[in-house]
């Protein structure tokens, strides 16, 4: 389970900003949630918090007993490494690596054995068979790429920060069908997303307003 616990973000010092105010909330696994709010409700502050890449100013995220933010940066980062997966925006492929590279540098940055098996075996499960530069592709399938590259390692959190916000309409739902598929298969999966009809297509969700929880509800 992975737990926030009272988790609060201030920028700013002289005009200050809280970005995130306070959130508890349990994320269970085999549960897809998606965090959606207007712009600048919190939500990719909540999802950056929740994986550790940002520090609370209050409050701790918790990955089933470990208090993430007990542990100094280096080891974060490892723990980063083992246990969570992340899909950006911006797909962030490295132009110069093929598709295969590209997903087998997960297993580098894990610090673990590069499985080319595996990493072949998850590209073709989501559509990929072809391997080609990032540039021969679709943004829909660059960023099938970036997924498979986040699920490679079998993470045990998967974080999506507005993964359809460069594609249309049917790459979008793809996308989406995409990561409830891995939310079923026991992982925990986190999506900050503007999308609120594709949204309501996840078990759970959670509504922002001014860095708060203003609802919560049961999606598809």
């Amino acid at each position: 389970m992975l737990r926030a616990d009272n988790l609060t973000k201030v920028y700013g010092t002289r005009i200050r900003t809280v970005a995130v105010d306070g959130i508890t909330f349990a994320f269970e696994p085999g549960r897809c949630y998606a965090i959606v709010g207007p712009s600048g409700s919190g939500k990719t502050t909540l999802l950056y918090l929740l994986s550790a890449i940002e520090t609370p100013d209050r409050g701790t995220v918790y990955f089933d007993d470990v208090d993430l933010f007990s542990m100094d940066e280096d080891e974060r980062a490892r723990f980063r490494a083992r246990h969570f997966g992340f899909v950006f925006q911006h797909f962030y492929l490295i132009p110069y690596l093929n598709a295969l590279e590209n997903v087998l540098l997960r297993f580098y940055l894990k610090g673990s054995k590069p499985d080319r098996r595996r990493a072949v075996e998850v590209l073709r499960r989501l559509g990929i068979d072809e391997i080609k530069k990032p540039y021969e592709y679709s943004g829909g399938q660059q960023q099938r790429i970036a997924i498979a590259r986040a699920i490679a390692t079998n993470p045990d959190v998967l974080f999506a920060d507005e993964p359809t916000g460069n594609l249309d309409s049917r790459n979008s739902r793809i996308v989406f069908d995409i990561l409830r598929e891995i939310a079923s298969g026991g992982k925990i999966v986190v999506v900050a997303t503007h999308d609120t009809e594709l949204a309501r297509t996840c078990n759970v969700v959670i509504r922002l307003k001014d860095g708060r929880i203003a609802s919560v509800e049961t999606g598809g």
